[in-house]
This record gives C-alpha cells, sequence and structure tokens, in this order.
C-alpha cells in the first residue's frame, strides 16, 4: 500500500505559507490605516468650526480701550471653553485671540503675516471635514 505523503506534506506547506502571506499583509495594512488615523489632526464639528471663524472676525473689529478689550478676551475665552469640543482648534483661535487682544492694546510685536497664515493653515486642518474654511486676516500693527 503506497501513501502519497510528500504530495499531501508540500501541499500544507504552501497553503500554510499563502496563509501566512496573507495574515502578514492584513496586519500590514491595519497598522498602516492606525497609524495614519493617529497622526490626523483631530476633525471639529461644523458648530465647532463657525464659532471660531466668528471669533476671529469679532477680533478684526476690537476697539483700543483696553478694559473693553479684556472683557472681550476673556468672555470669549469663557465661551469658547464651554462650548467648543474640539480643544486642538480652541487652542488655535486661543493663539489668534491673544494676538488681536495684544494688538489692539498696542503691546508687543504682532505677529507677520507668515505666521498667521501658519496659524490659519493649521487650524483649518482642523475644519477639513465641516465644509467652513477658516480665514484668518493678518495682524495689523
Amino acid at each position: 500500500m503506497a501513501v502519497s505523503t510528500p504530495v499531501r506534506k508540500n501541499n500544507a506547506v504552501r497553503f500554510g505559507a499563502i496563509a501566512a502571506a496573507i495574515v502578514v499583509v492584513a496586519a500590514v495594512v491595519a497598522g498602516g490605516l492606525w497609524w495614519k488615523e493617529r497622526n490626523e489632526p483631530s476633525q471639529a464639528s461644523k458648530a465647532d468650526c463657525a464659532m471660531a471663524q466668528k471669533t476671529v472676525d469679532e477680533a478684526q473689529e476690537l476697539p483700543s480701550d483696553k478694559a473693553a478689550v479684556d472683557k472681550w478676551a476673556k468672555s470669549t475665552a469663557e465661551t469658547r471653553r464651554s462650548e467648543m469640543k474640539d480643544g486642538y482648534l480652541g487652542m488655535r483661535i486661543s493663539t489668534y485671540e491673544y494676538w488681536a487682544a495684544e494688538n489692539a492694546k498696542g503691546k508687543g510685536t504682532p505677529p507677520s503675516n507668515k505666521e498667521v497664515a501658519e496659524l490659519a493653515d493649521k487650524a483649518n486642518e482642523h475644519c477639513s471635514d465641516s465644509g467652513i474654511e477658516l480665514k484668518f486676516p493678518p495682524i495689523a500693527s
């Protein structure tokens, strides 16, 4: 009686190698997707992005009265902290708030147009899914 074990053994090795390759490919794809998701910026809601743009727009009309500017800055910060869900977008907007308030009070050197544009780009990364494009005007000196 002849048993064909070498053929069965070869088939088992082939199927095992194919299965191992499939598992490795699946792991690499899953790992790549996880890594991409982990490194993407958070996505703010449409409401957060609208609030951010409203804050930037209000910053364009700040008075030169220090007390009024301080009141605006305090009120805006409280609203942002209590209502804005995306803290990373909030951090970007708080930077613009600070620059605008300091400029309105005549303190310090205003940021360059390049710095404002870079901040806008970073903030817009958080609003890419919301359909709102944030526009940050330069901070005048």
